[in-house]
């Protein structure tokens, strides 16, 4: 089976281009399209089996980020959101697009989709964070198939996840935590600056719906796609021509989407 994806622009989303690169790079073909012409013609989702909402700063931020255009689209689409979110499809929130699916209700929808469990509030640091985090990856969802741990650039200023203990609880019983901030050694960042940028109970940097196939992550592959994107990049080609080795083109971003076309190929 082949797959097309969707991913949306407008108002201040900014990853559009870079995001459907990375899905035509693994096989997939798709559209960037406007989130009005969406709610012109909702049913226009039918067409496609993956959803990507982009990163950047839509609306400015202005209301809380990814609050005015999880708004609008809930307002305008929610109910044909819902029917293609409980099909066999795939749906991903990178950064912006991730505290939209979070506003959204989309996930973690521990209950029902549409209920806000969790919340997306500003970092600890009270600024802006730009700067590569290592991630260890735990999940069942296919964005994250064979994924044991992610090397991605993070540039926000409200991705910290809030919750109560009740729902925290219950994400790790539902093993619904994607993936978690950790040191360069390996060990979980416990909260701790930089390696945590933004200060996330628990760590939490990936959150997914119960089935895995929506999935909400404030890290950003579609920036880390390469090998010459990375910020390690020249001391890793020197180590590779050291020692006689040739460096991967892709890097660790790629991955996730090489698992959305793998899962419409089984």
């Amino acid at each position: 089976m082949s797959a097309n994806v969707i991913v949306l622009s407008g108002y201040g989303l900014n990853c559009e281009e870079e995001t459907l690169f990375a899905f035509n790079h693994c096989g997939i073909e798709g559209k960037i399209i406007h989130i009005n012409d969406l709610i012109e013609s909702p049913s226009s989702l039918q067409d496609y089996q993956i959803l990507a909402i982009p990163g950047g700063f839509s609306y400015g931020d202005d209301t809380g980020s990814g609050n005015a255009f999880a708004q609008k689209m809930k307002l305008a689409i929610f109910d044909e959101l819902k029917c293609f979110v409980e099909r066999d499809t795939l749906t991903l929130g990178i950064c912006n697009g991730c505290q939209i699916l979070v506003n959204l209700g989309l996930v973690p929808a521990l209950s029902e989709y549409g209920k806000r469990d969790v919340a997306v509030t500003y970092n600890t640091t009270a600024r802006y964070q730009c700067r590569w985090i290592d991630l260890k990856v735990d999940s069942n969802s296919p964005w994250y198939d064979g994924i044991e741990k992610l090397h991605l650039p993070v540039a926000h200023g409200e991705g910290r996840f809030m919750m109560d203990d009740d729902t925290l609880k219950a994400l790790k019983a539902n093993e619904q935590i994607a993936a978690r901030y950790i040191m360069p050694e390996g060990g979980f960042a416990k909260e701790e600056f930089p390696y945590n940028p933004n200060g996330s109970v628990f760590d939490i940097a990936v959150l997914t719906d119960v089935t895995g196939r929506v999935a909400a992550m404030m890290p950003h592959p579609e920036r880390g796609m390469f090998t010459w994107q990375r910020d390690d990049y020249h001391e890793a080609k020197d180590k590779a021509q050291r020692s006689g080795n040739v460096l991967p083109e892709e890097s660790d971003g790629m991955a996730v989407f090489h698992n959305a076309a793998k899962y419409f190929k089984l």
